[in-house]
């Protein structure tokens, strides 16, 4: 749980970008599209969709980091999956790493989301099985006095005192570490229908063991980046699923796949 990857930037405008499959069109917005996608809760519990960039040649990071990846494009398919879910999931090395704050949306996209029966920004869920989270992450210390506290979920071996230094709600599962049915499960007790996971690669790996990624959105960026970055998705081998494409967008040599679960 203590991969990186970055959120990427906040969508702050419609930006209209190709879309090559399943019909080419020259203009569309991805907000349009993301916000129309259908997605029902599966096995009782909320759809959980994981939105990744990779280079070409398959690094997720560059130089530990992945904003070098992504562009104007990325950012807003970032923004659109993000405007199309209940709840951000994340692991806590990630959340560190790239500083995570509080989702954040623009009235148009809050307006369009209460139109969905849902809150005005997502929430966000961090997830830590040794609890030890930076406190002066922006999602704890520089939070809006309007925005709701972030959820931090946690195993029942974490470490009491370091949670308790968190401006954080702290929810405490069952299980030694946090796993995959327990974090869905929670997330579901909140009211989640679509659940947004952004990394990094080992927590993908972990929710991929347990069948839990219904849909992968993936930017490709056009960079052949070298080095030793993990994949989206890392240790869980034979955990091999057939994903099927129902969308496929371009923008300046990014390209933007849209995977859903067979």
């Amino acid at each position: 749980m203590d991969a990186t990857d970055s959120p990427r930037g906040v969508r702050v405008k419609s930006r209209c970008v190709r879309q090559i499959h399943p019909h080419f069109e020259d203009d569309v917005d991805p907000l349009d599209l993301y916000l129309a996608d259908p997605r029902a809760p599966r096995d009782g519990r909320p759809w959980v969709m994981a939105n990744m960039i990779a280079s070409i040649d398959g690094a997720t990071t560059v130089d530990g980091l992945s904003g070098a990846l992504g562009g104007p494009g990325d950012k807003a398919v970032f923004g659109a999956l993000r405007a199309s879910c209940d709840w951000v999931l994340v692991a806590s090395g990630t959340a560190v790493a790239e500083r995570y704050r509080m989702p954040q949306t623009s009235p148009e996209i809050a307006a369009r989301r209460h139109a969905a029966g849902r809150a005005a920004a997502p929430g966000l869920a961090i997830v830590t099985a040794s609890g030890r989270v930076d406190p002066t992450l922006p999602a704890f210390a520089e939070r809006a006095d309007d925005q709701a506290r972030p959820l931090v979920i946690a195993g029942h071996d974490a470490d009491a005192d370091a949670l308790a230094a968190l401006d954080a709600e702290v929810v405490r599962l069952s299980t030694a570490r946090p796993e995959p049915e327990g974090i869905t499960a929670e997330l579901a007790r909140r009211g989640a229908g679509v659940v947004l996971t952004e990394g990094g690669p080992t927590f993908n790996g972990m929710l991929h063991r347990a069948g839990a990624i219904d849909e992968m959105c993936l930017s490709i960026s056009p960079l052949l980046a070298g080095g030793d970055s993990k994949r989206i998705v890392a240790g869980a081998p034979g955990a091999g699923m057939t994903m099927r494409l129902v969308r496929l967008l371009e923008d300046d040599g990014t390209l933007f796949a849209r995977y859903v679960r067979t």
